[in-house]
C-alpha cells in the first residue's frame, strides 16, 4: 500500500512540475517578445535556428489520383509526400503540414530534418487544404469536411507506410505530429488509429494547434475586415501601398529579393503590425478561394465564381476567378458552401452546431484525457489563433503541455531550443 501511495504522489508531483515549468529561459534571446504578429510572420532569426549535422532533402513518394481530374486542375493530379529513411531500424515520425502548406514547405522540411537528425525515419504529408490534396485525393467536390479528410488521409498514410516498409524502411515505434491544422489532424488521426490500429501510433505532437478551426479562421478573416479590406479593389489598393514601402526602401537591394530571404526583407522594412496582419489574413483567403474554385470546377457549376459560365479550360486565364475568390472568407465558405453541400451529398440533416463540432478539439476531449502524456501540446502564450477560452481548455484537458511565453503562431517553432524540446518530449519515458 505504501508503494502505491508513493507512486501516486510521484506522478502527481511530476504532473505539477510539468504544468508549472517556465520555458522563458530557453528562448530568452528571441527578438519578437512584444509582437505576436511579427513573431508569426518573421519567425526566428537564422542564427537562433537548429543547426543540422547534415540537412537532407526528401525522396519523393507519389499517390496518384483515382478520380477524373478536370483539365484546368490537371497540374495537381498527383499527391506527393516526402520520405527520409534511416539505414538502421528506427522510430518513424509522420508530419502533417499546416493550412496551405506542402510536404516540402519550409517548416515541414525543417521539422523533418530535426527528427531525421535525431535518428528518426520521417514521412511528410501536404495539408488537406492544398490543391494537390483537394484535386487529387479529396473524396468531395468541396473540400474541408474534416471527418472525411481525416479518415481519407489516415488511409493514405497507412498505405504509404506499408509501401515504405516493403521498400526497406525498418520501423520501431511510430509517432505523428504537425503544426497548426496539421497538429489538429494529427490528433484526430491518432484517435482514429486507436480504434482501427492500421498504424499503431504511440504518441502525437501538436504544435501551435488551434482548439477550434472555425474560431481561428474568424480571427484571421478579421485581420482584413478591421483594416478596411472587403473585396478585390480595396485589397489591390492596400497591396500597392505595401509594395511601395518595399520598393522604395533603400536598404533592400535587388539581390536580396528571393524567397529564402523574404523574412529578412520584411523585418527590415517599415511595415507595421497592421500591414503584417493584412498579409496573414490575405494568405488565409487564398485557401478558401482555392476550395471554392476547385469545388465549382468539380461540380461543373457554381454561383460564387463561375456564375453560369462554363468551366474554364486548361490554358484559360484564372485571374478574375482568383480575385473574386479572395472576397470569400473561410467562415463564409464553411457556413454557406460546405455546410449545405455536406447535408445535400451525405443526405443528412445536421444542424450548424453539429456541423461545427468536427472543427473543434473538444469533440475529442475524452480521447485527449484518456491518452494523458501520449499527447504533447506545444504552443505560445501569445498565439494569435487562440482565445482566452481556448487556453482555459488547453490547461484543463492536456496533461502534457508546453506553453512558451511568446512566439506568435508557429514563429517560435524554428528556435533551436524548441526544436530540441519537441523531440525530447516525444522521447520522454524512454519511448523512442
Amino acid at each position: 500500500m505504501k508503494k502505491i501511495i508513493l507512486s501516486i504522489i510521484t506522478v502527481l508531483f511530476s504532473m505539477l512540475s510539468m504544468a508549472e515549468k517556465d520555458y522563458s529561459d530557453l528562448v530568452k534571446d528571441y527578438p519578437y517578445k512584444d509582437s505576436a504578429i511579427r513573431a508569426t510572420v518573421l519567425g526566428t532569426p537564422k542564427d537562433q535556428m537548429y543547426v543540422f549535422k547534415k540537412a537532407k532533402g526528401p525522396k519523393v513518394g507519389v499517390v496518384k489520383s483515382n478520380k477524373k481530374v478536370p483539365d484546368v486542375l490537371r497540374q495537381w493530379k498527383n499527391y506527393e509526400y516526402g520520405i527520409w529513411t534511416q539505414k538502421k531500424r528506427a522510430p518513424l515520425m509522420i508530419i502533417i503540414s499546416g493550412t496551405g502548406s506542402l510536404y516540402n514547405g519550409t517548416y515541414a522540411l525543417y521539422m523533418a530534418n530535426v527528427f531525421y537528425d535525431r535518428g528518426y525515419n520521417v514521412l511528410t504529408f501536404s495539408s488537406t487544404s492544398t490543391l494537390p490534396y483537394i484535386v487529387s485525393q479529396s473524396t468531395n467536390s468541396y473540400s474541408g469536411n474534416m471527418t472525411d479528410d481525416v479518415s481519407n488521409l489516415y488511409d493514405i498514410i497507412a498505405k504509404e507506410i506499408k509501401k515504405q516498409k516493403e521498400n526497406g524502411m525498418k520501423v520501431s515505434n511510430t509517432y505523428i505530429g504537425g503544426f497548426s491544422l496539421g497538429g489538429f489532424q494529427s490528433l484526430k488521426i491518432h484517435e482514429l488509429d486507436s480504434k482501427q490500429k492500421k498504424i499503431n501510433i504511440k504518441k502525437s505532437l501538436l504544435l501551435n494547434t488551434p482548439v477550434d478551426i472555425l474560431t481561428s479562421s474568424k480571427i484571421l478573416d478579421n485581420y482584413l475586415v478591421k483594416n478596411g479590406i472587403y473585396d478585390a479593389s480595396t485589397l489591390e489598393k492596400y497591396l500597392d501601398n505595401i509594395f511601395k514601402k518595399i520598393l522604395f526602401d533603400n536598404s533592400i537591394q535587388i539581390k536580396d529579393m528571393n524567397s529564402e530571404n523574404i523574412q529578412n526583407i520584411l523585418g527590415r522594412t517599415e511595415l507595421g503590425d497592421k500591414d503584417l496582419e493584412v498579409m496573414i489574413g490575405l494568405l488565409f483567403r487564398f485557401y478558401s478561394a482555392n476550395m471554392t474554385f476547385s469545388g465549382e470546377v468539380f461540380e461543373g457549376s457554381g454561383d460564387r465564381l463561375l456564375k453560369g459560365k462554363d468551366v474554364p479550360k486548361r490554358f484559360d486565364s484564372l485571374t478574375d476567378y482568383f480575385l473574386e475568390g479572395l472576397s470569400i472568407s473561410y467562415a463564409e465558405y464553411s457556413r454557406d458552401i460546405l455546410f449545405p453541400y455536406i447535408n445535400k451529398t451525405k443526405k443528412t440533416n445536421l444542424s450548424y452546431d453539429e456541423f461545427k463540432e468536427m472543427f473543434s478539439l473538444k469533440s475529442s476531449d475524452a480521447f485527449i484525457k484518456a491518452q494523458g502524456n501520449n499527447i504533447i501540446y506545444l504552443t505560445s502564450a501569445d498565439d494569435i489563433l487562440m482565445t482566452k477560452d481556448d487556453f482555459k481548455y488547453v490547461n484543463s484537458s492536456f496533461s502534457n503541455k508546453v506553453i512558451i511565453p511568446y512566439g506568435g503562431h508557429t514563429g517560435i517553432l524554428w528556435h533551436k531550443e524548441i526544436s530540441k524540446l519537441m523531440v525530447d518530449k516525444i522521447e520522454e519515458g524512454g519511448t523512442k
